[in-house]
């Protein structure tokens, strides 16, 4: 297979994801169909399968496909920042926005996801992992550059991480307006206040 058919089939692949993620965020898993997301992405029903198993695989595949972005930019985002502090802070600003400009995916997550979880969570963990990582990076980092407190660092990065969301899925349900920028400041400033000596 050459270069140019993978390209192909890599585009081919992310049509049927963004696809997905539409279909998904507007109707939920249960009452999506593989023919609506086909549709959505503008290829035959056969295509879809050509790519993923089932319903199952393509929905775990969609909130996988975010997760692996969101470490990506996060990875990109904290590296040319200098200090712990500055970069965890700028790790929770990415994050909140990454939320609010994807809010089919937010729409995706909060959907009824009865008799996948086990799926789901096993097929996502790799991914949920390494993007915990990464705030676990910063808090080592922190901690021994002597900024922030002695605190267990992957508990805390899993505190703010779930805070993070939990705030923007809030945001979401409630059916607020975008927030500020201070808004996000505020909540890099509680997340921060636990940690910095």
């Amino acid at each position: 297979m050459g270069a140019n058919t993978d390209t192909q089939e890599s585009g081919k692949r992310k049509l049927i994801l963004e696809g997905a993620l539409r279909v998904f965020s507007q109707k939920g898993f249960h009452n999506a169909t593989v023919e609506e997301v086909a549709e959505a992405a503008g290829v035959g029903k056969g295509t879809v399968y050509l790519y993923f198993t089932s319903k199952t695989d393509l929905f775990v595949s969609v909130v996988e496909e975010k997760l692996k972005e969101l470490k990506e930019a996060l990875t990109e985002h904290i590296e040319n920042i200098e200090g712990a502090c500055a970069k965890l802070a700028g790790a929770i600003k990415l994050h909140w926005e990454f939320f609010n400009r994807s809010r089919e995916f937010v729409q995706v997550i909060l959907s009824d996801l009865s008799g996948m979880e086990k799926e789901l969570d096993e097929r996502t963990r790799e991914a949920r992992t390494a993007f915990v990582a990464v705030l676990e990076s910063v808090i080592k980092e922190g901690i021994s550059g002597g900024e922030f407190k002695e605190i267990e660092p992957r508990m805390a990065a899993y505190a703010i991480e779930g805070a993070i969301s939990f705030v923007a899925f809030a945001n979401l349900m409630n059916e607020l307006d975008e927030p500020s920028a201070f808004d996000v400041s505020e909540l890099a400033d509680l997340c921060l206040s636990g940690l910095c000596c």
